[in-house]
């Protein structure tokens, strides 16, 4: 591929932009220094003749390729991003960076755009050669209506149909099916709104904030008539007309005008998705009550606690300042736990059906967290499945290099969030010029209002997801008001004081008629919402024989706009010119992320969310009583939260891993222990930083070889294999398997020649650890567990089969092959209480793990009819990276790399 940015000079490790100094900035300040890459594309809106230009290219799948069928800048990152897969990455030079990342300066210059408009007084957008468009408003209000109105023209379609999903109206927008009816009802179970409610959300915010607020809410109307104002010039005449996205003919639906609870709504979507964490109250008592029953009342809270791994000291951490908060061992003896019976009688809560006969019952999936990632993330459109979960449960990575670590002594940055990949991306890039922002960088599509992850004009910022704990679940004693004996299908409760109220109850309801694309009969969907002073309820059961309800309390429910002031912050040069005006930037957003910063001389770290601090008497890791006297204390102070300024490591690395030493891990997050896929870039920056000389280049290098690195074998491989020993039997197969980690354990195809370069180790170890069958991680806690090991409610694996890209994370069964084994082995560092594997016996232990690999080594000799596990093989399409198609036109799929889907590489040598 040619290089892309020519005419530059280098400096240091990364391009600098034709016509610019080393380190000179505009009259503004702006600093030259950042690259970033957006796959598939910037411009997602594909109209009626570009759509038959892709169909003729390929008629049955519909993939837009670039350079073939593609229209221009659908997918013309993705090759580029593709690309950096096939690199020799230990001969990658600062020439080579434009060939997969584009240049990213803040304005550019009407000679070097492709288009420019004035759709408006006061705004005018400037669009380069990647579709990327530059907006500059002669007011904050002006470039909010750009946003709005060049948002809307790439990413149309998208944004109606996450405000519908918001809403809980896709099946409405999309038509009946069954699928598009279980997707909102989960959503009213997670963040339902009224119309009102959402609406008066803003005008909450307004107020609460000052003038800030009132100069954000300005900014919001205006962005809300930019996006109304493309959507008339867009499809002027309803469903068609040349520019109209296809996807309206199809469902046989004009758009409709935005207002403001349209915006709450797409972020009560989004920040469900990627920025809470806890919730798994439920769960967790459910497997603490089977642990008892089994094992007893003291022992099986030691077990809870060993899996549990809540604040473990072998856990990879961001910061490395000890900041204490939640963690702990179980202790359910505590008076505000509430442990639901076992075998209670049950009813729905919110999402039940009200009438309709068309509703089945909700999923209890809710109420795990993210323990399985089994809740109704699917839609049925116009052209096929929509799945919105193809998104991964943790989200994007960060390595930054402190200045006295690298080459020239200014600090260096890879990073960028993981949101999955979608057709277009769910993600939408603007360059923002105006009084009060001065921003480039990535938003979800229909919040463009401001620049959520990005660069300001001599710093940059990016986030991961924290998942740190602001969901709790909370019971509530059901009571009638005449003082008869309440069941579980009572609709009051006694509330915080002890009196007997009705619980806040709402019928929502959806007619959806069919369509060319989802023909059959129309459909009137009638859903119950019921709701407690703590939020919406899940379900209805008992606690000791007696009728409760199940509820989600979340803190930022009903405050769904409140973070925008802080991303509003971070666009604004005037708030943030250093580390510390990053810092109460990031503070102001309530969701749960990791955010990083860096400029010309600091790297910065600060976790944000709205975080709880939790009464006396209640257990984090369980359900807790609704009285008033167990509710929430008040708010983690901002210096309570974990953070750090060019900490001494020389480095900061985040890839979803626990955020700080005695930080304890959410309710739902019980894979903080020894291993973590974080360590796969960590492993690299202890080798990079150690002697200095760190570029950007080299940091690009680095992050991108931990890109394809099998992070659940390299680390749990070496422990698995000392076990197993020497074994006549197994010779050949440990022989295979040690050769892999030796060579870092990758899952490349550098040379495209249609395999892994490991291809047989890979077959077997997927095989040994049990992907398709129970296997290694398993059948080591079997010896003590039995069959509660079925039952044990964390996921296996996170294997790159699923097709998302981000792979290895959070998986707490990686951590407990490092610890018990550790225990097997003689070490003790993680402080388990008992042995497990082989019921505590190392003999016994090692006979199992060699059984189970020699049960491996069968079965997958005899499915590939092969005689020597060297001969095995692997299609390695298995794990490509396959983007979901959010309207008509999709993407080719990609080798597989667990990488950001938007990534930034930073070198600022100047600044204010």
């Amino acid at each position: 591929m040619a290089v892309l940015v020519t005419g530059a000079v280098v400096l240091a490790g990364l391009s600098t932009p034709a016509g610019a100094t080393p380190g000179s900035s505009g009259k503004h300040g702006d600093q030259p220094g950042v690259l970033n890459i957006l796959p598939p594309g910037q411009s997602g809106s594909i109209n009626a003749a570009e759509a038959a230009v892709v169909a003729a290219g390929d008629p049955q799948n519909r993939r837009a390729v670039d350079g073939e069928n593609a229209p221009a800048n659908f997918a013309d990152q993705l090759e580029m991003y593709d690309a950096l897969n096939r690199a020799d990455l230990t001969a990658l030079t600062p020439g080579d960076l434009g060939s997969y990342y584009k240049d990213a300066p803040l304005t550019l210059k009407n000679k070097d755009a492709v288009r420019v408009d004035r759709p408006k007084p006061g705004v005018v957008i400037k669009w380069d050669s990647f579709g990327v468009p530059y907006i500059e408003g002669k007011t904050r209000e002006d470039a909010a209506w750009g946003s709005g109105y060049a948002g809307t023209k790439d990413r149309m379609f998208l944004m109606d149909l996450l405000r519908h999903v918001g809403a809980a109206r896709a099946a409405e927008f999309l038509g009946p099916s069954e699928a598009n009816a279980a997707m909102d009802q989960e959503q009213l179970r997670a963040a339902f709104y009224t119309e009102e409610e959402a609406e008066q959300q803003i005008a909450d915010a307004e107020e609460r904030f000052g003038e800030e607020g009132r100069r954000l809410v300005a900014a919001l109307d205006a962005y809300l008539a930019g996006i109304n104002a493309a959507q008339q010039e867009l499809c002027p005449v309803g469903p068609v007309g040349p520019d109209c996205p296809v996807e309206y003919a199809a469902l046989q639906k004009a758009p409709e005008p935005w207002d403001r609870a349209d915006v709450v709504y797409v972020a009560s979507l989004v920040g469900g998705i990627f920025g809470k964490g806890g919730g798994a109250e439920f769960a967790n008592a459910r497997w603490l009550q089977q642990l008892q029953d089994r094992f007893g009342a003291e022992e099986g809270r030691r077990v809870f606690d060993d899996l549990r791994l809540t604040d473990d000291p072998q856990a990879p951490t961001t910061s490395t300042v000890p900041t204490p908060y939640g963690g702990g061992p179980v202790d359910p003896t505590k008076p505000g736990v509430a442990l639901p019976d076992l075998d209670g009688p049950t009813a729905p809560g919110t999402g039940a059906d009200a009438g309709s006969g068309l509703v089945p019952p909700p999923t209890l999936d809710s109420l795990d967290g993210r323990t399985d990632g089994g809740r109704p993330m699917t839609l049925d459109g116009p052209f096929g499945t929509i799945d919105l979960g193809a998104v991964p449960d943790g989200m994007s990575n960060a390595a930054l290099v402190s200045a006295d670590r690298t080459a020239d002594g200014h600090p260096v940055a890879v990073f960028g969030p993981q949101t999955g990949y979608f057709a277009p991306q769910l993600l939408t890039e603007q360059a923002v010029v105006a009084p009060g922002i001065r921003a480039r960088g990535v938003s979800f599509a229909g919040t463009s209002l401001v620049v959520q992850l990005g660069r300001g004009v001599d710093y940059a910022w990016s986030a991961t997801s924290a998942g740190s704990d602001l969901v709790d679940t909370v019971v509530v004693r059901l009571c009638e008001p005449d003082g008869s004996a309440p069941t579980v299908e009572s609709e009051h409760y006694l509330d915080g004081g002890g009196a007997c109220v009705p619980m806040d109850r709402h019928v929502h309801e959806e007619t959806a008629v069919p369509n060319p694309a989802g023909p059959g009969l129309p459909q009137t969907y009638r859903f119950l919402v019921l709701r407690t002073e703590h939020g919406i309820v899940q379900l209805r059961t008992t606690v000791d024989g007696e009728p409760v309800g199940i509820v989600h309390q979340r803190s930022t429910y009903g405050r769904e706009l409140d973070s925008a002031l802080g991303f509003e912050r971070l666009g604004n040069p005037d708030h943030v010119r250093d580390a510390a005006g990053f810092r109460t930037a990031a503070a102001a957003i309530d969701y749960t992320f990791n955010w990083f910063y860096v400029d010309d001389t600091d790297i910065a770290y600060y976790s944000s969310g709205r975080l709880p601090v939790r009464a006396e008497g209640t257990d984090p890791h369980l359900p807790r009583w609704g009285d008033a006297a167990y509710d929430w204390q008040g708010w983690l102070g901002v210096d309570e939260h974990p953070q750090e300024v060019n900490p001494p490591t020389g480095y900061l690395v985040s890839w979803n891993n626990k955020q700080a030493p005695g930080f304890g891990a959410a309710d739902d997050q019980w894979g903080y222990g020894p291993i973590h896929r974080s360590l796969a870039l960590s492993d690299r920056l202890d080798v990079l930083t150690a002697d200095g000389g760190v570029t950007a280049t080299s940091l690009a290098a680095a992050v991108q070889d931990a890109a394809t690195v099998d992070s659940r074998a390299v680390h749990t491989l070496p422990a698995l294999l000392g076990v197993v020993g020497d074994d006549p039997e197994l010779a050949e197969a440990v022989a295979l398997l040690s050769g892999w980690v030796e060579r870092g354990a990758h899952r490349l195809d550098r040379d495209r020649d249609g395999a892994y370069s490991d291809e047989a180790a890979i077959a077997l170890f997927d095989a040994w650890w049990g992907v398709d069958a129970p296997g290694a991680a398993q059948d080591l806690l079997r010896g003590t567990l039995g069959d509660l090991v079925d039952e044990l409610p964390q996921r296996l694996d996170d294997h790159p089969r699923q097709g998302l890209g981000s792979a290895w994370n959070g998986v707490a069964w990686y951590g407990y092959v490092a610890k018990d084994l550790d225990r097997v082995r003689g070490s003790d560092p993680g402080a388990w209480s008992r042995t497990y594997c082989g019921g505590g016996d190392a003999t016994a232990c090692a006979e199992d793990l060699r059984a189970s690999l020699r049960t491996a080594v069968d079965r997958v000799l005899g499915e590939q009819g092969a005689s020597s596990v060297s001969e095995l093989t692997y299609d390695k399409h298995i794990d490509d990276i396959r983007a979901t198609t959010a309207g008509l036109v999709g993407v080719r799929d990609i080798d597989w790399q667990n990488r950001p889907t938007f990534q930034q590489v930073v070198h600022f040598t100047g600044g204010r």
